[in-house]
């Protein structure tokens, strides 16, 4: 049974307190501290000091980062505790350990990213985790020899009972950045590595806390980690680029001209594989045909000399070199490539074959697939290429992975791909936490019972702290009359009347503007609406676009928030965005992001009803339940990372309104009711937030 004690149990020792205040005092980089810091340190150190797990909710400007790192470094320097800090992205590493190296201390502290972002000195390129794991010879990690190829006398590191040796100068800077893990006081990683790397790092000290900042994103990391994705299209991109690198110059001509044939863009297509976009992304109708003639012109050579069957088994291993016993090497390379695409093509059949977006029992998979010489040949072929990815490894990988998966997982087929998704990730991360006390802490966490569930707390404290900004500079405004979005038949009558609500909002504030859309065809019909009336409102239009990597989102919201306007994205755009100051003084919250149903979510929503079934609770109430703990909660997390938007500092000011309908009729006050709304709102009818908005705007510009 789950206990959450929002006053942290007993009384606390005086002594300990005395000298924790202190601690905190004398580190404390700035004269003044907050209130809510106080209560986020004294919160922290009580939890960790009866061994019991806490989770923190704490506003954008409550200052979380010192308020969880200067407890940390007490723990770790005067009770000699290890630690883990947990975190979403490089940049917030970065700016985590940056402000921990601010802090006086002589702790060791260690900081480890994804290897694929390491440079690798074997292959001198972009470092892979599949070649990692198959170059084992490698002379740039710790091993037994104690004398390095450099003449240098290697040092020792103990990994549990094993000795091994490094070279300071010649480690690879991933592996160097793994042995500093190995004894550190504190180590910041985001939650990916955590999954991948935890128990590797905690053979020789195990790791006694565990803080997780922006937690909300935890759960949706682990998942994405365990994620199974088999795409034939990639796999079979890199046998034909194989053979294209391993055919002869006669074979070449051929397979240059069947390029020109179907206008591909170049000559070099195979040389730009690296990309890993499959080619059907340019040419999916005739795809099958290009692939079919591709590989008849390597069957028509490879016949000449030998049977299909018989290639692979003439290879050898020599070394690091493939070379063939009783074939020539390019006609044994050739056939294995031919007969890995036969296997890999029937495997894409099968896929193809069901029913998108349907879950699929595991017993209908029956992949079949002999892939060690292909192994070989991929990892030889990046080695020669200094290519970085082995995406053939990896699909096979996955395919030899199906025979292992749990019940947990739920397998379907989207566009060309299969996903084997874990449904619950609680045990996963009840392994990770391993006995440690663990912290969540987030802006924006809402039901924090429902988040402490999800990601395995068991028992748990709470702490909801308040935001430091004043409250009268933010208004959130519920349209009593405002369009209902959910989806039915009356969808394009329902867009015209929200895409007019906007657009009256948007004229009446006449102030840089953020509106968030549930899609990007509900944005662009928005766009296009507004775009006709631009005139009228006066402002550019900046519009996010599907296809925006990162960097590219970053540009976008630079130049709106230099330029002003307004600006269209989904909810994916706006996490994470930070446009202070009159850069940005309304949003507009289109459609509730409710979020579609995947054979995922509905086998979650499922899992959580039978449960509170056999607890006895009505099958109705069961259900209501089990939808408000899965697709509720998604949605509602969604609407506070929107509406957080707004508020990012104590000068900021602005005003939210959330146009479907379905706030005002039940979902506002269920928010309320289950603790994800922490601020109030008000009801009104467009007519009069029209008025309202202007002058509250106003209000504030005097000032």
């Amino acid at each position: 049974m789950m206990g959450i004690n929002a006053n942290f149990g007993g009384p606390m020792d005086n002594k300990s307190l005395y000298k924790f205040k202190e601690f905190c005092k004398n580190k404390f980089p700035y004269h003044n501290i907050r209130p809510q810091q106080i209560k986020m340190m004294d919160g922290i150190f009580n939890s960790i000091s009866q061994e019991k797990n806490l989770i923190i909710e704490a506003p954008t400007g409550v200052g979380k980062t010192l308020s969880y790192l200067i407890p940390a470094m007490y723990f770790a320097e005067r009770k000699n505790k290890r630690i883990i800090i947990l975190t979403e992205t490089i940049d917030q590493q970065e700016r985590i350990f940056e402000e921990l190296s601010s802090l006086k201390h002589n702790l060791k502290v260690s900081f480890i990213i994804g290897k694929n972002n390491f440079f690798c000195k074997s292959k001198g390129s972009k470092a892979d985790g599949l070649f990692c794991k198959l170059n084992k010879k490698c002379q740039y990690r710790p091993n037994k020899k104690s004398k390095c190829i450099c003449g240098t006398k290697k040092e020792i590191i103990k990994v549990g009972e094993n000795i091994r040796y490094y070279c300071p100068f010649c480690v690879c800077d991933y592996q160097k950045s793994k042995i500093k893990c190995l004894d550190a006081d504190i180590v910041v990683m985001n939650n990916s590595i955590f999954y991948h790397i935890k128990e590797e790092i905690d053979v020789n000290r195990k790791t006694q806390i565990i803080i997780c900042d922006e937690a909300h994103k935890l759960e949706g990391s682990i998942r994405n980690s365990t994620t199974i994705v088999m795409n034939p299209d990639v796999a079979l991109n890199r046998l034909r680029t194989m053979a294209y690198y391993y055919a002869p110059k006669t074979i070449k001509k051929y397979l240059i001209r069947l390029s020109d044939k179907y206008n591909l863009n170049n000559k070099h297509e195979f040389d730009n594989e690296h990309k890993n976009e499959p080619i059907e992304k340019s040419m999916d109708r005739d795809m099958d045909h290009y692939q079919r003639e591709f590989w008849d012109i390597i069957y028509n050579y490879v016949s000449k000399y030998a049977n299909i069957e018989d290639c692979k088994n003439a290879l050898v291993h020599d070394g690091d070199k493939i070379t063939s016993w009783d074939l020539k090497e390019e006609v044994a390379i050739l056939g294995t490539l031919l007969e890995g695409y036969y296997q890999i093509y029937n495997i894409k059949k099968e896929i193809m074959s069901f029913k998108e977006n349907e879950e699929l029992n595991i017993k209908d998979l029956n992949f079949k697939i002999e892939g060690k010489a292909l192994i070989s040949l991929e990892f030889q072929f990046i080695f020669n290429k200094k290519l970085w990815n082995m995406p053939l490894m990896e699909f096979l990988d996955n395919i030899y992975s199906l025979k292992t998966i749990s019940n947990n997982f739920v397998i379907y087929r989207k566009e060309n791909s299969l996903l084997c998704e874990p449904v619950l990730i609680s045990s996963y991360l009840k392994k990770l936490y391993n006995g440690a006390t663990v912290i969540h802490c987030s802006a924006t966490l809402g039901n924090l019972k429902v988040h402490g569930l999800k990601t395995g707390m068991g028992t748990f404290n709470t702490l909801v702290l308040d935001s430091p900004f004043p409250k009268d500079r933010k208004k959130i405004i519920a349209l009593s009359d405002g369009e209902n979005m959910k989806h039915d038949n009356n969808k394009k009558l329902k867009r015209k009347r929200a895409n007019e609500n906007i657009y009256q909002l948007l004229k009446s504030a006449k102030c840089n503007s953020l509106v968030l859309f549930k899609s990007f065809e509900d944005l662009n019909s928005a766009y296009n609406y507004l775009k006709d009336r631009g005139k009228e409102l006066n402002k550019r239009i900046f519009c996010y676009e599907q296809d925006m990597d990162g960097k590219e989102a970053k540009k976008l919201k630079e130049l709106f928030e230099k330029e002003g306007g307004i600006l269209l994205a989904t909810g994916r755009f706006a996490e994470g965005v930070d446009i202070p100051g009159e850069a940005l003084t309304m949003v507009i919250i289109d459609s509730l992001p409710f979020p579609v149903p995947t054979p995922l979510l509905n086998r979650e929503q499922k899992l959580i009803e039978e449960g509170f079934i056999k607890k006895g609770i009505d099958p109705k109430t069961a259900h209501w339940n089990a939808f408000l703990m899965t697709s509720f909660h998604i949605m509602s997390r969604t609407v506070i990372q929107m509406i957080g938007r707004l508020i990012r500092t104590e000068e900021d000011y602005g005003i939210v309104v959330i146009q479907d309908r379905r706030f005002y009729e039940w979902v506002g006050p269920e928010m309320k009711k289950r603790g994800y709304l922490k601020d109030n709102y008000e009801s009104m009818e467009l007519k009069n937030t029209v008025e309202y908005v202007s002058e509250f705007l106003n209000r504030f510009k005097k000032e």
